[in-house]
């Protein structure tokens, strides 16, 4: 929605209610198309009777001739979830106003930094009668669940990389062999931490009785490794544990596993999930992309339909350029980072496995970095990259037909 016609929905007609969310209380006041503060402000608490605010707007309606409503307020935390609920079940229209543009904006008024509530408030619902305002994402049902089910899949891979870091450090003290020989992801490595073996039990071991343990459910496990374990047990210089600290590994090793199955489950219904969507099937043809890359863009954006052109969420993910540019000063441009950090992220790894794994992209990469006149540096290159992906992406979605790489070029 363009800025022209954002300002085009505020008419004289309209009542603009701006509220500042609370985890409880809230504060709304009230301006008109012009931006002059009309009824009183009014304070509720979101976690009681929400019908509060909403017989005051009724009566701000009725009492300034009103017929058409517009509820902005900031996107705060989780907070304003259970408000945007109420408002959409009672028909009204919300609008959200980016937290930042706020803050920008708070002297623009009155010229003073004095930051409140009543204030946020009004100065919310004065931008929202200039345009500023931003409509939140409305997903359908599906995209809702992909959208759920991909940030809790995304928070098990943040437990399992911190549960990783603790087998990391735990080695690093009372086994540093073993990651010489075993990575913590190989199976190999299993009867150890369940067994809760140290350096110096293996060490008195005979290689015979060593390499039953090692084999025993394991029959890929090399014996050349268990011998070379063995021997750099002999010369372990890692810290002896005590009781609780021992039986630290087994556990920290076993909900490593059982975060493994977790992910793998909900990795499983996610991707039955995206294969209801025709253009998922298209974009996952194109090497180096998988169902989790596609799914960790529609998470964050909805459906991709509902986008008329590739910018619109590079500018969502703030992948869309800036520079800053005064008179004879010509600026570098920059991504502006104003957007969603986890659609960025995704993106930004999507960039770099095109680079490494499609041959269409690495010979992109490369006139970038080496053939061009006015070369890029590898990091640019990679932005340059994911805004050629997302232009292909968005054909596919438009058009419906497979990743071509003559029509891409």
């Amino acid at each position: 929605m363009r800025v022209e016609e954002k300002i085009k929905r505020i008419t004289p007609d309209t009542l603009i209610c701006g509220i500042d969310v609370g985890k409880t209380k809230c504060c709304a006041r009230f301006c008109d198309f012009r931006g002059m503060e009309v009824y009183h402000k009014v304070w509720f608490d979101k976690t009681e009777n929400l019908d509060i605010i909403g017989c005051n707007i009724t009566a701000a309606m009725y009492e300034e001739n009103k017929t058409d409503v517009i509820i902005a307020f900031e996107p705060t935390g989780h907070y304003w979830l259970n408000i945007d609920k109420y408002f959409k079940e009672c028909g009204q229209e919300t609008v959200l106003m980016p937290t930042y543009t706020v803050k920008q904006s708070k002297e623009q008024y009155d010229q003073n930094p004095t930051k409140s509530d009543p204030k946020d408030a009004l100065l919310i619902a004065r931008l929202t009668s200039e345009g500023k305002y931003v409509k939140p994402i409305e997903r359908e049902k599906l995209y809702q669940d992909i959208y759920s089910g991909y940030h809790i899949y995304d928070d098990i891979q943040k437990e399992i990389n911190k549960i990783k870091n603790k087998i990391h450090v735990w080695n690093d003290k009372y086994f540093p062999e073993i990651e010489k020989v075993y990575k913590i992801t190989s199976e190999s490595i299993k009867p150890i931490y369940e067994r809760e073996l140290l350096p110096n039990e293996i060490k008195n071991m005979t290689l015979e009785a060593f390499t039953e343990i090692m084999t025993k459910n394991n029959r890929y496990s090399k014996k050349s490794n268990i011998q070379k374990l063995k021997e750099l047990c002999k010369k372990s210089n890692g810290i002896n544990p005590d009781k609780f600290t021992k039986q630290e590994i087994k556990r920290l090793y076993e909900r490593y596993q059982e975060l493994l199955k977790e992910c793998e489950e909900i990795e499983k219904e996610l991707i039955e999930l995206a294969s209801q969507i025709d253009y998922v099937e298209k974009a996952v043809e194109i090497t180096g992309i998988g169902y989790i890359s596609i799914i960790g863009i529609i998470a964050e954006t909805g459906n991709l339909k509902n986008y008329e052109h590739a910018k619109q969420v590079l500018k969502m993910s703030g992948l869309s350029l800036k520079e800053s540019s005064s008179g004879q000063k010509k600026g570098k441009k920059h991504i502006s980072k104003r957007g969603r950090a986890k659609l960025r992220r995704n993106l930004k790894q999507i960039g770099i496995v095109l680079v490494g794994k499609n041959s269409f992209f690495l010979q992109l990469h490369n006139y970038y970095t080496t053939q061009r006149e006015n070369k890029l540096s590898k990091l640019i290159s990679i932005n340059a990259i994911i805004r050629k992906f997302m232009y292909i992406l968005m054909a596919i979605v438009k058009s419906g037909e497979s990743f071509s790489e003559e029509k891409a070029i």
